[in-house]
């Protein structure tokens, strides 16, 4: 096992940790199933539960409400409690929200279901699952972990919604009910998130703690004070409403290009798999040339492409090019959301604030979830077919090009930094030889 990780050009520390980390990898892909599982089923979710495209994006909006005091105060909570015992809680709190939407639920009652997830999923989770990983892996390895982090996030992912799919079609039977083909598969994923949250209480140990400085009013004040985490914060925003948009490619795709239900849901689960080009492959060669350089093509072949597919003719002849395209710019997303991470690291923030400065950049950062469902929702409920698509596409392009900005703001501020930092041994030379002469 050494060797393998020797091979793979790990470092004692990373090596050390690699299992672990592909276990919290696991658990952060398994717990949102259920809570974005509707995006994959968008069209046949909103005839069962009778709902329109706006209610759909106030569920996102609900969980963006509760991420955004979650993200900053939830690093409280992962300071005061172990890994174990965070992911233990949170996985089966939210696999217990999914028996409850097999009951007959209005909307105002799925309102409230998402609000619970929103704590149950987001609240600690996620705050612990950033400092696990930068804290198990050396300086040195940042894009290799959290490339392996977000790979098994994409393995797990891919492999839970190709089960699903099944689950689908099994409950769907040769009648076409979609309403059990649904009740399957939220089912399917309500036993699967409960089992792991069991699975990671008796495989992480209970001692690895991780000793970070825990969230003050104090250490607020002074990652405040880091320009690198407002500028990740951006670029953090900016990607994000690409993740949240990805949801919308798979209705499109139905609607507009006429592609059928199984293979919108077939091409959602397989993605998954292409995420690994971009998430590990991305993490080797970021520690290579650096954060800064691969995140900028990434948003500007995500922004050409995204473009490239909207040329394309609202008919099934462009049902291969659109999949295709959608791969592309799928793995090219999957750097940026694998690498922005490491941006903390190429940024200097203290180990000792990760735990703030992860809350903070993901207050920022995940902004998005509370209007760009909304948005979207809004958009096409109010200029029905293509036009509603077209125009939420088109905010789309824009962020992704104001991520491209800062981004090379970005690149700018290391280079300050970096010459600031050579600048200093001249500066401190130069005082000393003053005071000698003196």
């Amino acid at each position: 096992m050494k060797n393998t990780f020797g091979f793979l050009g790990l470092s004692e520390k990373m090596s050390r940790n690699f299992i672990a980390i592909l276990i919290v990898a696991f658990c952060g892909a398994i717990i949102y199933g259920l809570p974005y599982f509707r995006y994959d089923y968008y069209d046949v979710y909103l005839s069962t539960y009778h709902l329109t495209n706006t209610q759909m994006g106030i569920f996102g909006s609900v969980l963006g409400i509760f991420g955004m005091i979650s993200y900053l105060f939830g690093g409280v909570v992962a300071d005061k409690f172990t890994t174990r015992t965070i992911i233990t809680v949170s996985m089966i709190g939210t696999g217990i929200g999914g028996f409850i939407h097999l009951l007959p639920l209005g909307f105002g009652q799925l309102v409230v279901l998402y609000a619970f997830w929103g704590v149950t999923s987001l609240f600690a989770f996620w705050p612990a699952c950033i400092k696990a990983v930068r804290i198990m892996s050396g300086g040195e390895d940042q894009g290799k972990a959290f490339g392996y982090f977000e790979g098994g996030r994409g393995i797990a992912a891919a492999l839970m919604a190709i089960v699903a799919v099944a689950c689908y079609r099994w409950g769907c039977g040769k009648i076409d009910n979609q309403v059990l083909g649904m009740k399957y598969v939220i089912i399917f994923y309500s036993v699967l998130t409960i089992a792991f949250g069991i699975f990671a209480f008796f495989t992480i140990k209970e001692g690895e703690k991780l000793e970070t400085e825990r969230i003050s009013f104090k250490g607020i004040g002074q990652v405040l004070k880091m320009p690198a985490v407002w500028i990740i914060g951006i670029v953090t925003f900016c990607n994000y409403v690409f993740t949240l948009s990805l949801y919308y490619f798979t209705p499109y795709l139905t609607d507009i290009l006429g592609a059928t239900v199984t293979f919108a849901a077939t091409l959602a689960a397989l993605k998954r798999w292409f995420s690994l080009f971009g998430n590990i492959g991305g993490g080797y060669v970021t520690d290579k040339v650096g954060a800064g350089r691969l995140l900028l093509i990434s948003f500007i072949i995500m922004a050409v492409g995204t473009v490239a597919m909207l040329m394309l003719p609202t008919n099934k002849s462009s049902i291969m090019i659109f999949t295709v395209l959608f791969i592309i710019i799928y793995i090219f997303y999957n750097v940026n959301y694998a690498m922005i991470w490491t941006m903390m690291d190429e940024g200097a923030i203290p180990e000792n604030y990760s735990g703030t400065a992860a809350g903070l950049i993901s207050t920022v950062g995940y902004l998005p979830e509370i209007f760009v469902s909304l948005l979207a929702g809004i958009l096409i409920d109010k200029n029905p077919g293509v036009a509603g698509y077209r125009n939420f596409f088109g905010f789309l392009v824009v962020m992704l090009i104001l991520g491209a900005v800062f981004v090379m703001i970005w690149n700018a501020y290391l280079k300050k930094m970096k010459a600031k930092k050579a600048a200093e041994p001249a500066a401190a030379v130069a005082t000393a030889e003053t005071e000698k002469a003196e």
